[in-house]
């Protein structure tokens, strides 16, 4: 049985021992196998070893046979076990614990100090971040102001001159109806012209007289014509007109309305605060490229 965390000379790491029988002397192998350890620091046993342990290390009667009990000279200690080395191989003085514990102070106060100026370094980067996003949530806050005013000046510019273009577009489509309607009108007096001409051309012999009469209906009838044919093409004018200024009411119809969907949006951005509800934070927000 080994018994590890003792001393050489106990008496039972040794054989056990009998009061009436000599003991056995230790063979020669024994002890040239086996060699005695000595403790870091101490280089002698008697240094260390207890000295009631060291006086009772063996009992060896007298030669006379008689048995008076009187102890004899102590003899060597026991050798160490193989399996018990390691054991005492692991032992340190307290100078060596003294020691370790000491750079292992020394680490640790190394790691507080160096981890109270990484704490320090993280308040004021903490600081200086904070303050860059204020000073960016300003910037942003009063640009988004001027932006909403800019957005309100020009959605009434564009509300002013859609109305005007509207107002624009019914006064077109009256005066191409009046101009239709009077080329449609001019078509009766242009019949009655006509038909002078036409009776006038029934006339017998010498009343067949190209006279100022005749000329006067000629120069109407195309006088007629011609203030025709220039309504309608007036009209057509008109019409396309009424083209391109439908094309511009939905140009502006739709730039107010996107106007509208961006005041909408800045100023639900300029309203918000950091403890607004309904805040999102997406993955990847920071890496956005600013330019």
């Amino acid at each position: 049985m080994e018994f590890l965390g003792t001393t050489q000379t106990a008496s039972y790491c040794g054989p056990k021992k009998s009061c009436f029988l000599p003991e056995v002397a230790p063979t020669s192998i024994s002890q040239d196998s086996y060699r005695s350890y000595y403790l870091p620091g101490y280089r002698y046993l008697s240094s260390w070893r207890p000295s009631l342990f060291y006086k009772a290390s063996s009992f060896r009667p007298n030669d006379d046979g008689q048995g008076g009990g009187r102890l004899s000279a102590p003899l060597r200690p026991p050798t160490i076990l193989p399996s018990m080395r390691t054991s005492l191989y692991t032992r340190y003085s307290p100078l060596d614990w003294f020691n370790a514990n000491r750079a292992q102070f020394q680490g640790s106060e190394a790691y507080r100090h160096w981890a109270g100026r990484l704490n320090a370094d993280s308040g004021r980067l903490i600081q200086d971040k904070e303050q860059l996003t204020r000073q960016q949530q300003e910037g942003s806050r009063k640009n988004l102001g001027q932006r909403l005013s800019d957005i309100d000046f020009w959605r009434s510019e564009l509300t002013y001159e859609l109305e005007r273009l509207l107002t624009e577009t019914r006064a077109l489509d009256t005066a191409k109806r009046r101009l239709e309607c009077a080329a449609d009108e001019a078509q009766g007096p242009l019949q009655v012209a006509l038909e002078c001409l036409y009776f006038r051309e029934k006339r017998m012999g010498i009343d067949l007289v190209h006279d100022d009469v005749e000329k006067n209906l000629i120069q109407e009838t195309d006088l007629i014509k011609l203030c025709q044919d220039k309504m309608r093409k007036l009209a057509e004018r008109i019409e396309q007109q009424l083209n391109i200024n439908r094309d511009a009411q939905h140009a502006l119809e739709r730039d107010l309305g996107d106007k509208n969907s961006a005041h909408f949006i800045d100023e639900k951005c300029y309203n918000l605060r950091n403890t607004s509800d309904s805040i999102n934070y997406y993955h990847g927000v920071e890496k956005i490229d600013g330019t």
